[in-house]
């Protein structure tokens, strides 16, 4: 032992520097660990929400049709919107359906909830009944170019499968 004891006296403060140091590296990533871990369940519990308040404007804006009498024409394939065209409660409607999928597209687009391919089946079949098809040739110009071509593409896929 009396080897270590004069290697102790010439260099205590580089040992306990070193401790120190190592020590304080390892409450900071045990702090960093934890803080990552509270994000995680923040983010978690935050998607959560997101996806309940995504499911209630859903089920609110799908129970229109159930609820109200004029808009029942809206998920009829057999409707000539040329004969008989789209009123102004089944645009207001339709067009709120169209926010409602942008909203959709968007949250596929940052990883969310829903894959594009789910998204693009239910474009698909909502985009091409009649009604909603009139109102999105008339309306598609004012809409984001982006989400404009992903549908026009899902149609096209409905024609061309």
């Amino acid at each position: 032992m009396s080897g270590f004891s004069p290697w102790v006296e010439a260099n205590w403060f580089n040992l306990i520097q070193t401790v120190g140091i190592v020590g304080g590296l390892w409450m900071n990533a045990e702090a960093s660990n934890r803080e990552a871990k509270s994000r995680n369940r923040d983010a978690k519990a935050k998607e959560v929400d997101n996806i309940l308040t995504l499911a209630e404007h859903h089920g609110n804006l799908w129970s229109q049709i159930e609820e109200n009498p004029r808009l029942q024409r809206v998920l009829s394939r057999r409707v000539d919107a040329s004969k008989n065209p789209v009123t102004l409660t089944e645009e207001v409607f339709i067009n709120k359906a169209f926010v409602q999928y942008l909203t959709g597209w968007r949250i596929v687009e940052i990883g969310g909830i829903t894959t594009l391919k789910e998204l693009t089946l239910d474009v698909r079949w909502f985009f091409t009944l009649p009604l909603p098809r009139a109102v999105w040739e008339e309306s598609k110009g004012f809409k984001n170019p982006d989400f404009v071509r992903f549908v026009d593409r899902a149609i096209d896929e409905a024609a061309f499968p």
